[in-house]
């Protein structure tokens, strides 16, 4: 196995070196992938700009299989890209799906693999965060934030053709279809009628990141505008 954390520097003895580098390292997102999709100037850029966050490379998903094996630190978020997720044995996705105290995220290279895995019960059951790995680098940087810190995203292009009706709001997490806690807080503070601006003030967030959240919500409520969608809130409020 081989982790390679931000800096390059790499561990090949599982048992040894791993639970040294992330004891030093603490690895609080670890890309599961190859260094074609997670190279090495992404994976630096992303811990240099997130410097809350600490980030490191499994080239394979064996890699997470000895991580947990051996480290004494689990990360926090898992991201796999898609070629890795479309090679899973039956007994790899069944471990993945069992780590219920690690967020996972899938970054897809094809729109039609990435709407398969929102259409997946089970990845959906498990609130998998879904996004493509050609986000432009602010919004990448944005949405790996969300993330990590405990939030969920779907990428709006693969949330579109399954709407077929405005759904039923459930808040806080209540249900598969439901808002997360992050975009209740977001809607609850548009609702109210305050601006992008003053809700990145009120919950310590980027305007970018509200509007992520923002955007997300009005496809959960099936709205086409903030203005519809803090009245669909509202009347779910009621």
């Amino acid at each position: 196995m081989n982790i390679i954390s931000c800096d390059g520097v790499s561990g090949d003895d599982a048992r040894d070196a791993l639970p040294f580098r992330l004891s030093r390292e603490t690895a609080a997102i670890l890309f599961v992938g190859t260094q074609c999709n997670f190279s090495h100037s992404l994976i630096s850029v992303t811990n240099r700009e997130l410097a809350d966050i600490t980030v490191a490379l499994a080239p394979s998903f064996r890699g997470l299989r000895d991580l947990i094996e051996f480290a004494d630190e689990r990360p926090a978020l898992v991201v796999l890209d898609e070629p890795t997720l479309r090679n899973l044995t039956g007994d790899d996705r069944a471990f993945l799906l069992a780590l219920e105290d690690i967020a996972l995220a899938i970054a897809f290279c094809s729109a039609g693999f990435g709407a398969a895995c929102y259409g997946d019960t089970e990845l959906r059951r498990r609130a998998v965060s879904i996004f493509p790995l050609n986000l432009r680098l602010d919004v990448w940087l944005s949405v790996i934030r969300i993330v990590a810190h405990g939030g969920n995203y779907i990428c709006p292009d693969i949330i579109m053709p399954a709407i077929t009706a405005p759904p039923a709001i459930a808040l806080a997490g209540d249900g598969d279809g439901g808002l997360t806690r992050r975009q209740h807080d977001v809607m609850r503070l548009v609702a109210d009628g305050r601006s992008n601006k003053q809700i990145a003030a009120d919950l310590g967030l980027s305007v970018h990141t509200v509007k992520l959240h923002l955007r997300n919500a009005n496809l959960r409520l099936g709205a086409h505008n903030r203005t519809e969608a803090a009245m669909r809130y509202r009347e779910a409020r009621t």
